[in-house]
């Protein structure tokens, strides 16, 4: 298969994540962990896992508290 025909089978519609696996980012506002524990805005994780296209991810925080947490595209930006 050529570089053309990849290239034209492509889905030009399919949105890209914004941040990619084990990127580091920031909370914008507060989030709570999977066990309950709330993180504050401002604290920096790895992103671990990425959902429905990009539309939240799983980031693990490792301070004030070590974590996992489901958060928004919205909450994050890159740290």
């Amino acid at each position: 298969m050529s570089f053309d025909t990849l290239y034209q089978s492509r889905d030009p519609v399919t949105p890209r994540p914004t941040f990619a696996e084990l990127s580091v980012v920031a909370v914008l506002r507060d989030v709570q962990t999977d066990d309950g524990v709330t993180i504050p805005a401002g604290t920096e994780g790895t992103i671990v896992g990425i959902w429905a296209g990009g539309e939240a991810y799983e980031v693990e925080f490792d301070e004030p508290v070590a974590g996992n947490a489901t958060v928004r595209a919205e909450a994050l930006r890159v740290a």
